[in-house]
């Protein structure tokens, strides 16, 4: 079975640092901490996107990785064990067996179009760092509960994702929900895979939107039993005001869930 070919380079690499050599330093204080949003498949490719979101939900880092480092990736979010261990599974068994702490792992830079990494570690009370491709550090933090950072100049503000000389997109606020969207641009649906639907730009904290589940990121596809295909569609939908709950259709990675918003209207 066809799982990573990294294992050597990484493993030596892991040792190499934990032994005593200085790997190039982030700057800690300034890195942004980070969470898996979901997977996004890439319409007619083989890669898989990792998108990373910060804590608000305002900002995402998307990361493309090969079906077997997705596939990785997924099982350490699962949690989910097979009978022999994988590549990052191997490592992090290595990491007790050694009494190594993975501190944190840090996306550290983008450089002709090829993300850089690096895993902070740590051994009887010294701290050591390695360089690694950012889907090996990521599949590596889910299995030993190390937190994901990234540098501030690689993420992007989900509201202000578009295409080069194109128009800016149109955003709506639903006020009373507390939530804003905005249409799938050109640049918007490539990434994304799909034309249709409403891509939640931001969410205000403690409103009614945030309380039902939907976070930034999210693809509206339906309000009650409307299809919402466009803004227009999503402005004529959220414009009935009789109903005090509102079943909404979202598309998250590749998982379709329906929640319930309170109607502020």
């Amino acid at each position: 079975m066809k799982i990573f070919r990294c294992a050597a380079v990484l493993i030596f690499a892991a040792l190499f640092c934990v032994i005593g050599n200085s790997c190039s330093l982030a700057k800690d204080s300034t890195a942004v901490r980070m969470k898996i949003h979901s997977l996004q498949a890439h319409a007619g490719s083989d890669e898989i996107a990792v998108v990373l979101t910060d804590e608000a939900g305002k900002r995402f880092l998307p990361i493309a990785v090969g079906g077997d480092q997705a596939l990785s990736i997924q099982l350490g979010r699962d949690g989910r064990t097979i009978k022999r261990p994988l590549t990052h599974d191997l490592i992090a068994n290595m990491f007790k067996a050694l009494n190594v702490e993975a501190e944190r792992i840090t996306i550290t830079d983008l450089r002709e179009g090829v993300f850089y990494a690096e895993i902070a570690l740590r051994q009887n009370g010294r701290t050591h760092r390695l360089d690694s491709r950012p889907s090996d550090a990521i599949a590596l933090s889910l299995r030993v509960n190390a937190p994901i950072f990234a540098m501030p100049h690689l993420l992007k503000p989900f509201a202000d994702l578009r295409e080069e000389d194109e128009a800016p997109p149109t955003h709506t606020e639903a006020t009373g929900w507390g939530m804003k969207v905005q249409p799938l641009t050109g640049a918007l649906a490539d990434f994304f895979g799909r034309t249709e639907g409403v891509l939640v730009a931001d969410v205000v904290e403690k409103s009614p939107a945030a309380q039902s589940g939907i976070r930034a990121g999210d693809i509206v596809l339906r309000i009650n039993k409307e299809e919402i295909g466009s803004l227009e569609a999503f402005l004529k939908a959220t414009a009935q005001k009789e109903a005090d709950r509102v079943e909404i259709g979202i598309l998250r990675g590749e998982e379709n869930l329906r929640l319930t918003i309170k109607n502020g209207y």
